[in-house]
């Protein structure tokens, strides 16, 4: 018998399947390539992603990759692409940008995924789709499904912007920056701008708790926690007090902070 959940899987599939048919026959895809080297990258705090470099240097991010990185369901990506630029997007958009994704087999030997042909996505068009949400945003457009993609992409936007400078002078300097961890830093201190966005803190101005994290960037608490964990080195907790407790209607004891002066904080299980 089939159940509901099973069906609206079968629905999913079968709409990402369209979606590829769909695309192939417009020729979106371009020529296929090899995605040579593999490796995870963790840009954003908790959300992996997986990245390649192809056989002529270029790196990507996979299709799954990319829409996680975006806060976008994975059919949704696929969605956008197909009909590129999508009526939301059109005004914001430049004529002569295009969203043409690769299709490449994964011959990286530490892939999870090796031998398998994949859809992936370059800077250029990852960066194109950021930029559109982003200006959209900016003119009230987005339609509600929309808004959580565009305050991803309004939060990605200075803290990538600062990850590159930052990166390239030390660089210049003779040093080696982890760029992943710059890229990390930024994110997390991009929540100043998002207050902006409507994002806002269960205690006072500077405490957030890890609820008002998780669903203003619409991620699963445990993709939080996850976080915690990596770098419990760097967040230390903090201790309220029972009357403030009590006001948050939490059996919590404790709240953690990042080191480092004006960083968020967030309750603790």
């Amino acid at each position: 018998m089939c159940t509901p959940k099973s069906r609206i899987r079968l629905a999913a599939c079968l709409t990402s399947y369209l979606l590829d048919v769909y695309t192939q026959r417009r020729g979106i895809f371009m020529t296929e390539r090899k995605a040579v080297y593999y490796g995870q990258v963790e840009l954003i705090p908790g959300i992996v992603c997986d990245g390649y470099v192809l056989d002529d240097d270029t790196a990507v991010m996979s299709e799954r990759g990319t829409a996680d990185f975006l806060n976008m369901d994975h059919v949704s990506l696929k969605r956008v692409v197909a009909t590129w630029p999508p009526k939301t997007l059109k005004p914001f958009v430049d004529k002569a940008s295009s969203v043409v994704a690769t299709l490449a087999k994964v011959e990286a030997k530490n892939s999870p995924h090796k031998g398998r042909n994949i859809v992936v996505y370059d800077s250029k068009m990852i960066e194109t789709i950021i930029s559109a949400y982003v200006v959209a945003s900016g003119h009230n457009a987005l339609q509600k499904n929309q808004l959580h993609i565009g305050k991803r992409c309004s939060v990605l936007v200075p803290a990538l912007i600062r990850t590159a400078l930052e990166s390239a002078i030390k660089q210049a300097c003779g040093l080696s920056p982890n760029i992943q961890q710059t890229a990390q830093k930024n994110y997390i201190d991009a929540v100043k701008l998002i207050k902006d966005f409507g994002f806002t803190c269960s205690v006072g101005d500077e405490i957030a708790i890890k609820k008002d994290i998780s669903q203003f960037l619409n991620v699963p608490e445990s993709t939080l926690n996850s976080f915690l964990r990596k770098h419990k080195t760097d967040i230390q907790p903090i201790k309220l007090d029972s009357a403030t407790i009590r006001s948050l209607g939490s059996k919590a004891s404790r709240l953690k902070r990042s080191n480092g002066a004006e960083r968020r904080s967030w309750l603790s299980s």
